[in-house]
């Protein structure tokens, strides 16, 4: 497995830019060369600031549990980048990624100046379609929509799971500006679901599904959800209505991405032609796994891993925690991009946490822990600039009856989980 692309690198010879590029006229261009892929799939595409990971998690149970050969592509990696590229939950292996390369060097690759996000994408599109023959891909966005690199094909299905404020330096710093570029994965005739509350980003949403005469399906208007005592969600619909399912993620914001998944489920029974059954619809709810949400890596003492990277899914992580574990003692292991909403998360943190320690990773966009560590006024709050040595002081400080919470960036978490799970190899 590679850790990053520069470990691929040094198995197969390729050139690429690193870096944020927004546009698609590269990748367009790329993919003409290797036969367009992207146009021999059936895909969903999920996007949205938060749960989209995780509504496209739901929506891979339910599909694999319907015996349907189902490729996600997802990021940033949770592990290694083979995990962002996977077949009924089995990662593109080395080899096939150093073939899809050769492949790909053959037809100007080295020529086409692609980023390390294109690449990713366009390998993704090829293996679904080449390699492995997928029945559907769900393909998560990678920034926005609009001009995000799986915005080049026309799915069977897109989602937008919710607006909120991300990647306010590339997207724009209003709601409406958010909202567009979000709604940029609408395509003409393709329905669209969403899960969007607020007025002003619906209003968007809206605007563009009418333009596209793509029929538009709203959380709370078209389909309903509720979590009952004990956990419990039911969902009903103009479709369908069903209750008593049970969730393997946590939170009243996973039930709402479960919601999203099941309704996303009865739209595509038609267009998959398969007959609807409740019983795979609960065992794929029930066994769907997703790393670094709300994760419990560690049960004793208890470790627990949340990408929660911006204003909102800290809201949902600081009122799971707090319904959840609001007896034991809370330490805070925290780290953010520079562009994110810093103050205000660490405001939010600080109403659960007994201790918070700051740290920083090794990424262009990282802030400095001792920076981060200067906007909170917690008690007991300090900052250590190596997440390695920051780590090792958080699982100190914490015993049977404590919560070690690890949140953040999702790329931090992706760093924090392969040292963990190399710890956990090593006993």
């Amino acid at each position: 497995m590679f850790l990053s692309f520069k470990d691929l690198q040094e198995q197969v010879n390729f050139t690429l830019k690193n870096e944020i590029n927004l546009g698609l006229d590269r990748i367009v261009q790329f993919l003409e060369r290797v036969g367009n892929p992207q146009d021999q799939i059936q895909v969903v595409h999920i996007g949205g600031t938060n749960g989209k990971g995780s509504t496209l998690r739901f929506l891979e149970g339910i599909l694999i549990e319907a015996e349907l050969k189902v490729g996600v592509f997802h990021s940033p990696a949770y592990q290694f980048i083979n995990d962002q590229i996977s077949v009924n939950g089995t990662h593109i292996t080395d080899e096939e990624m150093i073939e899809i390369i050769q492949v790909f060097t053959k037809h100007g690759l080295d020529q086409a100046g692609l980023t390390e996000f294109e690449l990713q994408t366009a390998m993704a599109f090829y293996y679904f379609a080449t390699i492995q023959k997928v029945d559907i891909a769900l393909i998560e966005v990678g920034l926005g929509g609009r001009e995000d690199s799986t915005n080049v094909m026309t799915p069977v299905l897109s989602i937008i799971t919710n607006v909120g404020h991300d990647h306010i330096g590339f997207l724009g710093s209003s709601v409406e500006e958010i909202a567009y570029h979000k709604a940029g994965i609408i395509k003409s005739g393709v329905p669209i679901i969403s899960g969007e509350q607020k007025s002003a980003a619906k209003e968007v949403i809206q605007k563009e599904a009418l333009q596209k005469e793509s029929p538009l399906y709203f959380m709370e208007e078209d389909f309903f959800y509720q979590l009952e005592e004990g956990e419990r969600l039911s969902f009903r619909s103009a479709r369908k209505s069903v209750e008593e399912l049970e969730l393997s993620l946590y939170g009243d914001h996973q039930a709402a991405n479960a919601s999203l998944a099941i309704m996303a489920y009865t739209l595509l029974i038609e267009k998959l032609e398969l007959e609807y059954d409740e019983s795979v619809l609960k065992a794929g709810l029930l066994k769907t796994v997703h790393p670094g949400r709300f994760e419990i890596f560690q049960k004793e003492p208890l470790i627990i891993l949340d990408g929660a990277h911006n204003e909102e899914a800290i809201d949902a992580l600081v009122n799971s925690i707090d319904r959840k574990f609001s007896k034991k003692k809370i330490v805070v292991l925290f780290s953010a991009l520079k562009d994110k909403p810093i103050e205000m998360m660490v405001g939010k943190l600080e109403h659960i946490a007994d201790e918070i320690i700051f740290t920083s990773f090794d990424f262009p966009r990282a802030a400095r822990a001792e920076d981060i560590c200067k906007v909170s006024d917690h008690h007991r709050r300090e900052f250590e600039e190596d997440w390695r040595m920051a780590l090792q002081t958080a699982i100190s400080r914490i015993g049977n009856n404590s919560v070690l919470l690890i949140t953040g960036s999702l790329y931090f978490i992706s760093e924090i989980r392969t040292k963990l799970t190399k710890g956990r190899e090593k006993k």
